[in-house]
């Protein structure tokens, strides 16, 4: 459950809400199953590896939170656009609370855990392409202990 963190540091784990104007991975409703699936799939291939599987919802196919609230990589934007049509808008984040998410990148990276990105001008946690982030272990765990209070409100990282 500890990679679901990277999850929520994707968009990070924008259970905050996530910013800008950016597509998220959540369906506005009714999308296509083999779609959904397709695009989850590219999700786990490009930097997610826990991305999970989409689950029916009030008769709707959607992904689970904190994974809804990721922006997705480039190679798998047009698979979700091509699942669900349009995105509501998500809220802006303060500039404060994306330098916040930034501290806490930089406090991951300063305290054994390097592959943590910094958020870009949205807030969202984008890898590299290609690139996967360990949140297993006791790095991690450890990282995430000394870095406990540069998490921003609502950031919800625990397993």
């Amino acid at each position: 459950m500890q990679r679901m963190v990277l999850l929520a540091v994707a968009a990070l784990l924008a259970l905050a809400g996530c910013g800008g104007s950016a597509p998220s991975a959540r369906p506005s409703s009714g999308a296509d199953h083999d779609k959904i699936v397709e695009a989850s799939r590219c999700m786990r291939e490009h930097g997610f590896p826990d991305f999970p599987d989409p689950i029916q919802d009030d008769g709707y196919w959607v992904i689970p939170p904190p994974a809804s609230e990721l922006t997705p990589p480039p190679e798998c934007l047009r698979l979700f656009q091509g699942a669900k049509g349009n995105p509501p808008p998500r809220r802006a984040l303060p500039t404060e609370e994306v330098a916040q998410r930034r501290k806490w990148a930089e406090c991951m990276r300063t305290h054994g855990v390097p592959g943590v990105p910094d958020p870009n001008s949205d807030g969202d946690f984008v890898p590299p392409t290609g690139a996967a982030l360990n949140t297993v272990g006791p790095e991690w765990d450890q990282a995430r202990q000394a870095c406990k209070s540069q998490e921003w409100p609502g950031a919800n990282l625990d397993k």
